[in-house]
């Protein structure tokens, strides 16, 4: 007689690297996942699933209620909405791929949704405060010259902290005008391909060349191999670095911080808008900013009434003679 399986005993193998049935079909098609994803969604799975009334029943048996059943648990124990969302996307995957193997007849967790909580609204920067932050006059703000181009090239290109901080010298073609973004930092240890696994080129502006060449010049570490940002032996920053040092700036500019949610990630978002703004082609931003999703970049688009200046033009130009 075949065995019946809990929850719990089928999700054994699930989000640990080498045995994960999941992991292993995503690798073998091709597909980007890393290490890090898995050690959390693992970690998930042991203080959350294992244990719980969903894990004792028979795979086969769980019915949607009981999906919606576990995550009313997590949220009564009081965890943030994110948390709660995360939890239950490792849930999912393991009744994905149950019904993807066509081990259980019907997926119970299909169409059970994320739960809402407070979202921040990310800010982004006007440009006038582009220009206070980065006016090379006012050295004071970012402390020290790595930190103001590091930064400087954030804004300049969009790219997130993991392409930044794993950014080597080879990687910009000072003869090509363009940097290739083809790694990024995945943990403190692992370093692989950009998200959604799209290396890309990005232009490399006169501008952010010229601050990179001082860069250049003045840091210990200037070899093809090494980091353009890191400590004085080589070594790489981290988040907390990034954190840290943009907060600080922040407070140094003199920028209005009160209820704005300004993040190293804002950069990003005042890039996308004011290319947008610009008229930029949208396909040529996703190409540049690593997007292939327009729900995607339409997130990180911020309309402000600064952007509204032809509208008014227009309105004008149609009553001109009112008068």
């Amino acid at each position: 007689m075949q065995e019946i399986q809990t929850v719990a005993s089928y999700a054994q193998s699930f989000f640990i690297w080498d045995h994960c049935p999941h992991v292993q079909r995503l690798l073998d098609e091709g597909k980007s996942i890393t290490r890090r994803y898995v050690r959390e969604q693992r970690i998930n799975l042991e203080a959350h699933l294992f244990g719980s009334a969903l894990s004792s029943i028979p795979i086969q048996n769980v019915k949607r209620a009981h999906i919606i059943d576990f995550r009313s648990s997590l949220r009564r124990k009081h965890l943030a909405a994110a948390t709660v969302n995360k939890i239950m996307s490792a849930v999912k995957v393991i009744f994905n791929e149950a019904a993807f193997r066509e081990d259980i007849p019907r997926n119970p967790a299909r169409e059970v949704g994320r739960v809402q909580g407070e979202r921040l609204q990310i800010d982004i920067f006007t440009t006038e405060e582009l220009r206070q932050l980065f006016d090379p006059s006012v050295s004071t703000i970012w402390g020290d010259e790595q930190c103001y181009t590091c930064f400087f090239l954030a804004c300049s290109t969009g790219m997130r902290q993991g392409e930044v901080l794993a950014l080597q010298w080879k990687h910009i073609k000072w003869d090509q005008h363009c940097i290739l973004v083809q790694q990024a930092w995945k943990d403190a240890h692992e370093m692989g391909p950009p998200k959604w696994n799209k290396p890309r080129s990005i232009y490399l502006a006169d501008s952010l060349a010229r601050q990179l060449a001082i860069h250049h010049r003045t840091t210990h570490c200037k070899e093809e191999q090494d980091l353009v940002f890191c400590y004085p032996d080589g070594s790489r920053l981290g988040p907390t670095w990034w954190r840290k040092r943009f907060r600080r700036a922040l407070e140094r500019s003199g920028i209005p911080l009160a209820g704005r949610v300004l993040r190293p990630h804002s950069l990003r978002h005042t890039l996308n808008t004011l290319m947008r703004d610009a008229g930029e082609h949208p396909d040529k931003i996703r190409a540049s900013m690593g997007w292939s999703d327009e729900e995607i970049q339409d997130n990180y688009t911020h309309w402000k009434v600064e952007h509204f200046t032809n509208q008014g033009r227009i309105v004008d130009t149609l009553w001109r003679n009112r008068d």
